[in-house]
């Protein structure tokens, strides 16, 4: 199995998220398999796909009086037992290989698309590559990152995306949530 079939699900959520607003929900922590993330108040519930041996779970935080909402969405791919003896050099060349596909599907989704240089991260103690973008859909600017980390014998895709021009205080706090999770191993 590829690693492009990684990204099948999180191509989906490239494109902008216009949803209705719901009730709010709490935030809070969020336990499932894979991973734990503390996520800011005012989340939705998550909503799931599974597609094969990948997850993708979605979570989002209505703006109030809008169509419009702060979306962090996880996708996790299991890579098989091959995948967790791959040596580090060629694993961090595997992440960014496997995140390009999904910053070129996010590119083909909006117009005026910018993205920052690949910066390394760390999240939960393991390393893996952060771009940061920016780019219009439906003639509404957004800006957003992805995260891309391979541990074990899983691949990890982060995206988080929020509408510009009303802050940059979800994003940031969106961002650290993700920089914050925790893997299960």
């Amino acid at each position: 199995m590829g690693l492009r079939f990684l990204f099948a699900i999180f191509v989906a959520a490239t494109v902008p998220c216009v949803l209705a607003a719901e009730v709010t929900a709490p935030g809070g922590v969020h336990r499932d398999t894979h991973f734990t993330i503390d996520l800011p108040q005012g989340y939705l519930p998550p909503v799931e796909h599974v597609s094969g041996t990948g997850v993708s779970r979605g979570f989002r935080k209505p703006y109030p009086d809008s169509n419009f909402s702060t979306v962090i969405l996880i996708t996790v791919q299991e890579m098989g037992p091959t995948f967790a003896k791959r040596v580090p050099k060629e694993r961090m060349e595997l992440t960014l290989e496997t995140v390009e596909p999904v910053i070129e599907s996010i590119a083909r989704n909006r117009t005026g698309f910018r993205k920052g240089e690949p910066r390394e991260v760390t999240i939960a103690g393991e390393k893996g590559v952060r771009i940061a973008w920016t780019g219009s859909a439906q003639g509404v600017s957004f800006e957003g990152a992805v995260f891309c980390v391979l541990t074990g014998a899983r691949a990890y895709a982060i995206q988080v995306q929020d509408p510009t021009g009303l802050g940059n205080a979800r994003l940031n706090e969106a961002i650290q949530a993700i920089e914050r999770m925790r893997f299960v191993r």
